[in-house]
């Protein structure tokens, strides 16, 4: 399937045919419409929205279409520094020590702009998804401080907690495999020990026919295979 800017041409399409049809709704409320709808994260259909801003300036017929002949104009996205990034973990993270949540503690530094909050969220959000030593160091660096309050870091790490397995869960997840192994195992055995049976009856099939064609007595079976008419067989015929 075709993909304009890492995006599925017909998702940007679904989304500007939504943007047209959204009346005087704001625009944070028909991307998570939108995202509800198709099974998207809020902050997926925000990062569509940018690539069908971009589309829209390249793509004159889906703007006529679907935007009234009009761009999308959207500003500049500003890239966090490494300075930014300090300060967002630090504000952040020292909030959350103090009792608050992760999202008061955004809304109160974005002021309660709520541009700069999702921002400043998704900023965290992919820290912690894609820099946890990062949490890690600053927690460590906040605990340190003398206050008498400690921050822990399963608290902002909790997808630590639920990507380890417990030695029941191994055990379990031990035993499913091996119970795995010894079903297929065994089928094959089965397979195996029929195959070696059925070979050992041919052979020895073929030994016997092979004797009787060798004796010297031949009986009327092996002298009708052989050629040899035998009286039965000419009374037969005649």
């Amino acid at each position: 399937m075709e993909k304009v800017y890492g995006y599925k041409e017909s998702d940007l399409i679904a989304l500007a045919q939504f943007i047209k049809d959204r009346g005087e709704k704001s625009l944070s409320s028909v991307f998570e419409e939108f995202a509800t709808i198709n099974g998207k994260a809020k902050g997926t259909v925000r990062n569509l929205y940018y690539a069908l801003a971009k589309l829209s300036k390249k793509d004159k017929q889906l703007c006529k279409t679907y935007l009234g002949g009009k761009p999308i104009e959207v500003g500049e996205i500003e890239e966090f520094n490494n300075e930014q990034e300090t300060w967002l973990l630090r504000k952040v993270l020292t909030a959350k020590k103090q009792g608050k949540s992760v999202r008061k503690a955004i809304f109160d530094l974005a002021l309660g702009d709520q541009k700069t909050a999702l921002r400043y969220q998704n900023k965290f959000r992919n820290l912690v998804k894609k820099s946890p030593d990062k949490i890690v160091n600053m927690v460590a660096e906040i605990n340190a401080e003398t206050d008498g309050k400690t921050l822990e870091i399963n608290k902002v790490l909790p997808t630590q907690k639920d990507s380890q397995i417990t030695e029941v869960q191994f055990d379990r997840l031990k035993r499913e495999i091996d119970g795995l192994f010894y079903r297929v195992s065994e089928k094959f055995r089965r397979e195996n020990k029929y195959l070696k049976d059925r070979v050992a009856f041919l052979e020895m099939e073929n030994l016997r026919l092979n004797n009787l064609l060798q004796a010297d007595v031949t009986p009327a079976t092996v002298k009708y295979f052989k050629g040899v008419k035998t009286a039965s067989y000419k009374n037969k015929i005649n």
